[in-house]
């Protein structure tokens, strides 16, 4: 008799509750919330006491008496595990590796791509200025301009 007061337990010999064995249990996969595995236990009780007008119960201490025991359970079948492993935890376990090489991936380019910039302006390529490009489209107009902007006195 799980959760009963130790008064009434101690009157009935043979009665040693344990709440692994005697409670309600639900197993539940944790990423789908599936439930795979739960079991209802009860058990009822008949209060027993010393009636005056019956004679029968003279000697009768009051205590609880267990009158009946119920167990109830349930647990996925064979193929329903198997249809989960196949479809959720393979998938998982694949996105958990992918999960891995994206942050590794992102940790070297991280690290790479400041070096890199760090490299090119020490050796002084990115210190380069960039002259603008005469196309056969460049009018002789916008070369004039040009020519005045970067400061070109020879007119």
């Amino acid at each position: 008799m799980l959760g009963v007061a130790e008064e009434y337990t101690a009157l009935i010999d043979g009665m040693d509750p344990e709440p692994e064995r005697h409670q309600i249990f639900v197993d539940v996969e944790p990423y789908t919330g599936t439930p795979l595995n739960g079991g209802k236990r009860v058990q009822f009780n008949m209060f027993l006491r010393r009636i005056d007008a019956i004679k029968l119960t003279d000697r009768l201490q009051p205590t609880l008496f267990p009158v009946i025991w119920i167990d109830e359970g349930i647990a996925l079948n064979e193929d329903m595990v198997k249809l989960i492993d196949d479809s959720l935890m393979k998938v998982l376990s694949l996105l958990d590796v992918v999960q891995w090489v994206l942050i590794g991936v992102g940790l070297l380019l991280a690290v790479l791509m400041p070096t890199v910039y760090f490299v090119k302006r020490c050796r002084g390529e990115g210190s380069r200025t960039v002259s603008p490009a005469v196309t056969a489209t460049t009018s002789a107009a916008s070369l004039s301009t040009v020519a005045g902007v970067t400061g070109d006195r020879s007119k």
